[in-house]
């Protein structure tokens, strides 16, 4: 970081071994502007980074994985923010996860994301973001508890750009279908009513269905005469209505859970301690007053 005159590297423990945490507080004495702030317990990936962004003072922040991404991209994003609120990290490689089912799966999230909720974020976008103060005060300043980074910095409005550079290791986590298929729609839910909307209109064309069915059914009993038992036919109209009814009702039971969730009020995230660097000044001859 001789880069730069000030800096603070800020190091979040979600849930890290206790050799990491011992072999981080070790640094703490020997290397200065560093900051460790350890939460209560293991949260998401996203909320640790909420809770950095939050602990963070400078004029430009960084979120980067020191094991995926070079130090030089961090720099070179850095001037990329200078011109720009946000910077998004994009990998110019295509991992062969991309290929497979959960690569398909993916795909068709992201596409998803563009068409139905007005979210653009690229396929192979990682977590290497870089924003400056503005932005920063607006993702902090948002009360979600259900905070996905990469969503939350394409909704806020501010002038965004993409940094496409070259990862240390395939940055793309790889998630069984279940938990996959859970995440997205978590985030899906979290950030549009558009399913929602999408089995209110199934509810309707179905109910215009039944009601059609209905009539035709009154229809024959009053113009047929020895009518056969229509058991095919009735059901499959009960496994039809029964299968939405119940669509409906997984689709409905996310926003009534995400309700209940947001009226707790309950903090993002706990922090159970927060330990800084003896020296808190890259360079200790420039100081202000108050120092």
């Amino acid at each position: 970081m001789g880069s730069y005159t000030n800096y603070e590297i800020i190091i979040v423990d979600n849930d890290l071994s206790q050799n990491s945490v011992v072999a981080v507080s070790g640094l703490l004495d020997e290397l200065p502007c560093m900051r460790l702030i350890r939460l209560s317990r293991q949260y998401t990936y996203d909320i640790a980074i909420i809770a950095g962004l939050e602990g963070a003072i400078g004029d430009y922040a960084v979120v980067t994985n020191p094991a995926i991404d070079d130090i030089e991209d961090v720099m070179s994003i850095v001037e990329a923010n200078k011109k720009h609120d946000i910077v998004q990290g994009v990998a110019d490689i295509t991992t062969k996860r991309l290929l497979s089912k959960s690569g398909i799966g993916r795909r068709l999230f992201y596409w998803y994301n563009r068409k139905y909720i007005n979210i653009d974020i690229p396929l192979q976008a990682t977590y290497l973001i870089s924003l400056n103060r503005r932005a920063i005060r607006a993702i902090t300043l948002s009360t979600r508890h259900d905070s996905h980074i990469r969503h939350m910095i394409r909704t806020i409005g501010y002038s965004y750009t993409e940094y496409t550079y070259s990862p240390l290791v395939d940055p793309v986590k790889k998630h069984g279908f279940g938990r996959g298929t859970l995440e997205a729609l978590d985030i899906i839910t979290s950030h549009s009513t558009h399913p929602l909307r999408f089995m209110s209109w199934v509810g309707f064309f179905a109910s215009v269905v039944n009601m059609a069915y209905a009539i035709y059914v009154v229809v024959i009993a009053f113009t047929k005469k020895n009518v056969a038992e229509g058991w095919v036919s009735t059901s499959l109209e009960l496994s039809g209505m029964f299968f939405i009814l119940f669509l409906f009702m997984v689709i409905l039971s996310e926003y009534i859970g995400k309700i209940l969730v947001e009226s707790r009020r309950d903090a993002r995230y706990y922090v159970l301690d927060e330990l800084s660097s003896t020296t808190s000044l890259a360079n200790a001859e420039r100081k202000n007053i108050a120092s």
